[in-house]
């Protein structure tokens, strides 16, 4: 053989022990490839469209109330209503971190999206009933009417705004809350769970898919090398998403997928952003200034909202190390810490009329203590790399964090039996409207007898009043007090009028305040439902169930 030529063999040899052609040498994920003309129009379309949405939007609806800006003016039909709470669900978590799961562990991550089918049903058929009855907005509303007093919305409250994406729960209700009844509530709740059986086919089997492709960025092992390549030592199957779509798709429908991502993404974190202002400005604001006017409440909420963006970008560390870098796993690990003491107190409150304020206040802070500990214990102790010797505590070790939500739901559930069997009863105000068993009783007479002054009595009304009636008349509360707002009088330039309005703040026309106060009635009547329309929905209630049970019985 002459000597410059090389033996078949040995060439194959040689490939084999080279570097696969998923990963350069400098282990960049994403090797020239680049958006193209047409991927930029089609995202800079996206963006002049979405831009298009929200000015008509903000035209249309009454965003200068309370109830417009946090509810939509509760109007809404169950086909926006359905896709609100499906694309409020759906966003980077899911993109990146449902994807992420599926590349490092296959579809089991899906059960948490097929448990979602059966709990957003739950919603509409139990809950949402008795959220109307009682005209709240927010659980840490709910729970303050149900059991009295203001340490337990006070406490709920600073914990979801501690931790602020756990105001999902509240988003949900939000978003149901903001249909025009309990009907197109429950349609919505039905589209949202037939929505959530794709998922698997949509997140997850593309996670599966990238990590086939490119084993060895998807699914790199070493932390050295995870580092080089995500800049994550924990892992980079959060990657695996972008990956694909970045390697595989065509020019055109990779600007569509990333315009997809994107709105996906925004959509998830406007609702969190909408749903932690309000359980600050109704739940804590109005708390410390009880006699606030409808304008300050605006003006609070959308501050808030820049706090919170600052937070999540300062929050973006911890989470990259949570959970071997698995976003999504991360979140839901989070979740069963904290969640299951609120959920057991509400579902006790709901359904069981002998719980007190002392049984709820004592369940939740027990088993808030519990899930804060290992939640620290997590941060402490990270999970080892592969190969390396597990040290951490037994309780971390052999505990896994869905097993330990289940002793924190115990411990919180027999606390609240205990304490709310030793202690007296709660008052009848405290039950009327407020559970499942007492969601059809009529409403209370308000009297206001015994107020010793009309300041006091106006008082009274504005905390009997529920969040979902609120209708402050700003325009005729700032002609008696015009030192708190002045941009709003008649001298304002339209540059001020036009910034008011982008901002919402804009003002109402000044008819004093000869607005309906038959409006809050409403609630009420939307516990209403036509006969024809509730067998419909109960008969897809059937159906829903039905396809979710099929789903977990065949993939299981």
């Amino acid at each position: 053989m002459p000597r410059g030529s090389t033996h078949p063999a040995q060439g194959a040899m040689e490939s084999t022990s080279s570097t696969p052609s998923s990963v350069t040498p400098q282990w960049d994920v994403f090797p020239q490839k680049t958006l193209g003309p047409i991927d930029i129009t089609i995202l800079v379309l996206y963006f002049v469209f979405v831009l298009a949405v929200g000015l008509w939007s903000m035209w249309k609806t009454q965003r200068s109330t309370v109830k417009g800006y946090f509810l939509a003016g509760g109007q809404m039909v169950w086909w926006p209503v359905g896709a609100s709470l499906f694309a409020s669900n759906v966003g980077s978590g899911h993109f990146i971190g449902l994807a992420g799961s599926g590349a490092a562990s296959g579809i089991a991550a899906t059960a948490y999206e097929w448990n979602g089918m059966f709990s957003v049903l739950v919603l509409a058929w139990l809950f949402l009933p008795i959220y109307i009855a009682a005209g709240v907005t927010t659980m840490p509303e709910y729970l303050q009417k149900r059991f009295g007093g203001k340490r337990i919305q006070i406490f709920l409250a600073i914990l979801y705004l501690f931790i602020y994406i756990f105001t999902k729960i509240s988003v949900i209700v939000q978003r149901s809350l903001a249909a025009k009844n309990l009907s197109h509530a429950k349609g919505g709740s039905l589209m949202t769970s037939y929505l959530k059986i794709l998922p698997l086919f949509m997140m997850v089997m593309p996670g599966m898919i990238s990590r086939v492709l490119f084993p060895d960025l998807v699914a790199c092992a070493e932390p050295e090398i995870c580092q080089k390549i995500c800049g994550n030592p924990s892992g980079c199957s959060d990657i695996a998403y972008p990956k694909l779509v970045i390697e595989l798709l065509p020019v055109g429908l990779r600007g569509l997928m990333m315009a997809v991502m994107i709105a996906a993404l925004m959509s998830s974190l406007t609702s969190i952003f909408n749903s932690a202002s309000t359980i600050f400005t109704m739940d804590l604001w109005k708390h410390f200034r009880p006699r606030c006017s409808e304008w300050e409440l605006m003006i609070v909420g959308r501050v808030f909202v820049l706090l919170l963006t600052v937070v999540s970008i300062l929050w973006i560390p911890l989470v990259q190390a949570g959970q071997g870098g698995q976003l999504f796993i991360y979140i839901q690990s989070i979740s069963s810490y904290l969640q299951p003491p609120v959920a057991m107190v509400f579902i006790l409150g709901c359904f069981w009329k002998r719980a007190n304020e002392k049984g709820a206040f004592w369940g939740l802070v027990l088993g808030l203590l519990m899930g804060v500990i290992r939640m620290v214990l997590d941060f402490i102790f990270p999970e080892p790399q592969c190969g390396e010797r597990d040290t951490r505590p037994g309780v971390l070790r052999y505990m896994h964090y869905l097993y330990f939500s289940m002793v924190l739901a115990a411990a919180s559930t027999l606390t609240v039996l205990l304490v709310s069997l030793l202690t007296e009863p709660p008052s009848e105000e405290m039950i009327s409207r407020l559970t499942w068993f007492t969601r059809g009783d009529p409403p209370a007479k308000k009297d206001l007898s015994v107020s010793t002054s009309p300041d006091t009595a106006k008082g009274a009304r504005e905390a009997e009043r529920p969040a979902l009636q609120i209708d402050i008349s700003i325009a005729s509360e700032n002609s008696t007090n015009d030192n708190k707002c002045p941009t709003g009088t008649k001298k304002d330039s339209k540059l001020v009028r036009t910034l008011l309005w982008l901002c919402g703040m804009e003002r109402r026309q000044e008819n004093p305040e000869d607005v309906a106060p038959a409006k809050p009635e409403r609630p009420m009547a939307s516990l209403e439902e036509n006969p024809l329309v509730k067998h419909i929905l109960n008969i897809n209630l059937i159906l829903s169930i039905c396809a979710g049970v099929f789903l977990w019985a065949y993939f299981a």
